[in-house]
C-alpha cells in the first residue's frame, strides 16, 4: 500500500512539474492565447521576479571583449544615460551596442523581427494574422531593401567596421545572458533572444524609413480622378494653397535646371478599385526643428531645437547616449539597433531632423502575357518576371511558402480584380545613412555638415544645423526623384519605362538655406519650397499649420533665450483653429440651435485657440471639424457607395486646406450641397450649422457631468507597449497639445524627443522624451521621464568632458577591457 501511495505521489509530482514547465494554449471565443511555462515564469531565482529592479540594473561592472583594441569606460548618470569614453570610434561602437542591448534588447529584436516579416516566428501559433503581416512586409520589399543596403554598407570600410563592431557588442551582451537575465517579454512570450546580425541594423533603419515614407494615396486619388473627372478632381484636390509658408523662403536661388518637359503623366484608369488594406501611417508623424542665428538671441549664440513627432511607444523610441573619443565628443538621441546619434550635438555643431514628406512610393499596374504571370508587357515587348520562393516560419505550425514576384518597377505588392500592382519605393534602394551620422559626430563646421548629409537618402529629412561659429543651415536632404507632373499622385501603367523614375534631383539643387537674412531656419513638415520658384515638380503629404505658426513666431522674436525655445516647443496654439473658428462662427445659424446646442457653443465662442489639457473648447472644435467633412463632402461617400467601395478607403476626403479655401473664398463651389437632404441646395451656412448640430450629438461627454470632456480626456494620449501588453503601457497621459500645434500631441503620436542646444564656448543642452532609458517595465527607469515630459520640463543634459567629470551625477561605472 505504501509503495502504491509513493508511486501515485511520484506520478502526480512528475505530472505537476511537467505541467509547470510547458506552455499551454487556451482558446476563448475562437481566439487562442498562450500561457508561458509557469514554473520558469514564477521561479524566484529565474522568473519574472528577476525583472523587478529597485534602482540600478543588474549588469556587470567589468566586461572583457576580444573585439576591443583599448580599455573603455562607461559612466551611467542618475537617469541611466551611458557616457562612453573610448580611444577610437570602433571601440565606442562596440560598447554602444553592448550598453544599448543591456537596456533595450527585447525592443531591438522585436522591431527588427517585424521589419523582416518574421513576427510569425514569435506569435504565429496564437495569432494567424501574423502570417498576413509577414507576407505584406516581404511583398512590399522591406527585407529586400535591407539586404541591398547592407551590401552597400559593406562596400564602405568605415561604415562596415562600425556596423560590425556595434553588432559584436550586442552579441557580447546576449552571450552573457541566462534565462534569469532575459527581459520579461521573452519570458511572457516564451522564447529566447537570437544572435544579432548586421542585417538587423539595416532592418532597423528601414523600419524607421517605412514609418516616415509609407504614406501614399495613389489608389484613392486615381479613383477620384476617374469618378469625378479632371475638372472637378483638380478643384477638390489641389496640391498647394495660398496660406502655406514653405521651409525655404528668402534664399531661394532660381535654378537653370534641365527638367522633364513632358506632358502631365496620366493615371491608370481601369475600373475603380479598393485601396490596399492595412492602416495608413497615423496622422501626427512629422516633427519640428529650427535654428536661430546669434543675431536673434540674447547671448549672441545660435540655438538649435528639434522634436521629432512619432508614434509614442514603450520602450521609448529613443535612447540617450554620450560618446567621446580623442576625435570628438557627442551627445544625443540614438535609435536602439543602430550606431551613432540621430539628433544631437558635439562641442562645435548641433543637428536635428524632421520628415521632408515628399511622396517616394509609386504603384504600377502590370499587364501579364497570360495567367502564368511569367512575362509582362513592357516597352513594346514581353519581359520575364523573377519569381522567388519565400519561406515564412510559423511558431508551432508548418512553414508557409509564398512567391514574391519582382518586375522592373519593383515587387508585386498588391493584387485586386485580376490586376497585379508593383511597388516602386525609395526604401528599396541601398542607402548610406550611417555614414551621415558617423561624420556628424566629428563635424566642426558647415563644410563638414554638407559633406556628411550628402550620404543621406531615405527617408528624406529636413536636416537642420547650427555651429558655434555662428552658421545656421537647413537642407531638405534625400534622394528625390525627378518627376513629370502628377507622377506619383496616381497609379501608373507599368507598360512603359517612360512612367518610371528617370533621374534624381542633383544634390546642389536640393532646396536649402544657409545663414538666411531672416535670422533663422525652420521646418515642420510643410512644403519644401514654393512650387512657382522651383523647376522640379514634387508631390507629397504636407503639414498645413505648424510651419506657418513656427515661421511667424520666429520672425517676431528677438533677444531669444533658451527658455523661449522650450516654451515654443510646448506651445499649444493652433493655427488650424485660428483658420476655421472665425469662419464657423461667421456662417453658423445661431437661430437654428437648441438651448443645449447654444450651451455647447458657449464653450468655444470665445476660445483662444489653445489646446490646453483642461479646456473643453478643443473637444467641441474637434467634433465640429470631424462632422463638417462628411457633411460638406457627402458626394464622396455616395460615390463610394455607388461603386461598392465603402469602407475600403477607395476615395478620400479632400485636404483641409481645400475646405478652408471653400469657406474663405469660394462659397459657390459645386461641393457646397448635401445630397442626403431634400431637393433644397444647401448654402455654406447650412453646411456649417448641420455639422455643428451633428457634433453636439457625436461629442464624447463626461460620464458624471454629461458635459463635453476636457481635452486631455478626449484626446487620451496613450503610450503603448510595443508588444501591446496593457500593464506595460501608459493611458491618458496628463498633457495638452494637438497635431496642429507645435506641441503636437495626439492620441498615439507626439514629440518623441525634445532637444534645445545653445552653442557657445560652453554647451548648454536640454532634452526629454516620454519614457525612460530602461526597456524593463519593472525598472524605475522605464517611465522615469514621463511626467516631466508631459509637464513641459526638460533635463539638463550632462555633457561630460572626461570620465572623471560630474561625479555627483554618476551612479554606476562599467569598464570594458580586452
Amino acid at each position: 500500500m505504501h509503495i502504491l501511495k509513493f508511486i501515485i505521489s511520484l506520478t502526480l509530482s512528475i505530472l505537476f512539474i511537467w505541467a509547470l514547465n510547458r506552455p499551454w494554449t487556451i482558446v476563448k471565443n475562437d481566439k487562442p492565447s498562450e500561457i508561458p511555462p509557469l514554473g520558469k515564469l514564477l521561479s524566484p531565482s529565474d522568473g519574472f521576479w528577476q525583472n523587478a529592479e529597485s534602482k540600478i540594473p543588474d549588469f556587470s561592472s567589468s566586461v572583457y571583449a576580444d573585439y576591443l583594441t583599448a580599455p573603455v569606460s562607461v559612466q551611467y548618470d542618475d537617469r541611466m544615460v551611458p557616457h562612453i569614453f573610448a580611444e577610437n570610434l570602433k571601440d565606442a561602437a562596440f560598447v554602444q551596442g553592448y550598453v544599448t542591448a543591456s537596456l533595450r534588447l527585447w525592443q531591438m529584436e522585436f522591431q527588427t523581427h517585424a521589419a523582416a516579416g518574421r513576427v510569425s516566428e514569435l506569435i504565429g501559433h496564437i495569432n494567424p494574422r501574423a502570417i498576413l503581416f509577414d507576407k505584406k512586409k516581404r511583398r512590399e520589399g522591406m527585407p529586400w531593401g535591407a539586404k541591398k543596403t547592407l551590401e552597400y554598407w559593406q562596400s564602405n570600410p568605415d561604415v562596415k567596421n562600425i556596423i560590425d563592431n556595434y553588432s559584436a557588442g550586442i552579441n557580447a551582451y546576449i552571450s552573457s545572458l541566462s534565462y534569469a537575465d532575459y527581459p520579461i517579454e521573452y519570458k511572457l512570450l516564451n522564447y529566447a533572444p537570437e544572435k544579432w546580425t548586421t542585417l538587423k541594423c539595416a532592418l532597423l533603419l528601414k523600419s524607421m524609413a517605412e514609418t516616415l515614407v509609407k504614406r501614399d494615396e495613389d489608389f484613392e486619388l486615381t479613383n477620384a480622378y476617374k469618378l469625378l473627372g479632371e475638372t472637378k478632381f483638380n478643384q477638390l484636390y489641389p496640391e498647394y494653397f495660398l496660406e502655406q509658408s514653405p521651409i525655404i523662403q528668402d534664399t531661394v536661388t532660381v535654378l537653370q535646371a534641365k527638367v522633364l518637359k513632358d506632358s502631365a503623366m496620366p493615371p491608370f484608369l481601369s475600373d475603380a478599385f479598393h485601396a490596399p488594406q492595412g492602416p495608413k501611417p497615423p496622422k501626427g508623424i512629422g516633427s519640428n526643428n529650427w535654428a536661430v542665428s546669434g543675431r536673434k538671441t540674447a547671448s549672441g549664440n545660435p540655438i538649435l531645437c528639434n522634436d521629432p513627432h512619432l508614434e509614442l511607444n514603450l520602450p521609448s523610441i529613443w535612447f540617450e547616449i554620450q560618446v567621446k573619443t580623442p576625435d570628438f565628443n557627442a551627445y544625443g538621441a540614438s535609435l536602439p539597433g543602430a550606431p551613432g546619434i540621430i539628433s544631437g550635438f558635439n562641442e562645435n555643431i548641433a543637428w536635428g531632423v524632421t520628415n521632408v514628406s515628399h511622396d517616394v512610393r509609386d504603384w504600377y499596374a502590370i499587364q501579364w502575357k497570360d495567367a502564368s504571370r511569367q512575362e509582362y508587357f513592357f516597352d513594346s515587348t514581353y519581359v520575364k518576371a523573377e519569381h522567388v520562393l519565400d519561406t515564412i516560419y510559423v511558431r508551432g505550425g508548418q512553414p508557409v511558402i509564398d512567391t514574391i514576384i519582382y518586375t522592373k518597377m519593383g515587387p508585386i505588392a498588391y493584387s485586386e480584380g485580376g490586376t497585379d500592382y508593383a511597388l516602386r519605393w525609395m526604401l528599396h534602394e541601398p542607402s548610406m545613412e550611417p555614414l551621415t551620422f558617423i561624420k556628424l559626430l566629428k563635424g566642426k563646421n558647415y563644410n563638414d555638415y554638407q559633406d556628411a548629409i550628402q550620404h543621406f537618402s531615405c527617408p528624406a529629412q529636413n536636416l537642420v544645423f547650427a555651429c558655434k561659429d555662428g552658421d545656421i543651415a537647413l537642407w531638405t536632404q534625400g534622394k528625390l526623384p525627378v518627376r513629370r507632373k502628377n507622377q506619383g499622385k496616381f497609379v501608373a501603367a507599368g507598360t512603359s519605362s517612360q512612367n518610371m523614375w528617370q533621374a534624381y534631383i542633383p544634390q546642389e539643387h536640393i532646396p536649402h538655406e544657409h545663414n538666411p537674412e531672416k535670422g533663422f531656419v525652420a521646418s515642420a513638415n510643410q512644403h519644401s519650397i514654393d512650387p512657382a520658384l522651383y523647376p522640379y515638380y514634387y508631390y507629397g503629404y504636407f503639414e498645413e499649420y505648424r510651419g506657418r505658426y513656427l515661421n511667424r513666431k520666429l520672425a517676431e522674436m528677438s533677444e531669444i533665450k533658451v527658455q523661449d525655445m522650450k516654451d515654443l516647443q510646448n506651445d499649444n496654439y493652433s493655427v488650424r483653429a485660428e483658420d476655421f473658428m472665425p469662419l464657423f462662427l461667421k456662417y453658423l445659424q445661431r437661430g437654428s440651435l437648441s438651448k443645449e446646442e447654444l450651451e455647447i457653443l458657449a464653450l468655444v465662442d470665445k476660445w483662444d485657440y489653445q489646446y490646453d489639457k483642461t479646456s473643453k473648447a478643443p473637444s467641441v472644435f474637434d467634433a465640429w471639424m470631424n462632422a463638417i467633412f462628411p457633411t460638406m463632402y457627402d458626394e464622396i461617400d455616395i460615390l463610394n457607395e455607388q461603386n461598392a467601395l465603402s469602407g475600403q478607403q477607395a476615395l478620400i476626403y479632400p485636404y483641409e486646406w481645400q475646405l478652408l479655401n471653400v469657406l474663405k473664398r469660394d462659397t459657390a463651389h459645386f461641393i457646397v450641397d448635401n445630397e442626403h437632404t431634400s431637393n433644397k441646395k444647401e448654402s455654406v451656412e447650412d453646411i456649417v450649422t448641420m455639422a455643428f448640430q451633428k457634433a453636439c450629438i457625436d461629442i464624447n461627454r463626461d460620464t458624471v457631468s454629461n458635459e463635453p470632456r476636457n481635452w486631455r480626456d478626449q484626446k487620451n494620449t496613450f503610450i503603448q507597449h510595443l508588444g501591446r501588453i496593457a500593464p506595460f503601457s501608459v493611458d491618458n497621459v496628463d498633457i495638452g497639445g494637438d497635431g496642429s500645434a507645435l506641441n503636437a500631441v495626439r492620441h498615439r503620436t507626439g514629440p518623441s524627443w525634445r532637444m534645445v542646444v545653445e552653442l557657445g564656448d560652453t554647451i548648454n543642452a536640454y532634452g526629454i522624451y516620454p519614457g525612460g532609458q530602461s526597456g524593463n517595465p519593472g525598472s524605475p527607469y522605464y517611465t522615469s521621464m514621463m511626467d516631466k515630459w508631459a509637464s513641459g520640463k526638460y533635463n539638463t543634459l550632462v555633457f561630460m568632458q572626461s570620465a572623471e567629470d560630474s561625479k555627483e551625477k554618476i551612479i554606476h561605472s562599467q569598464s570594458f577591457n580586452k
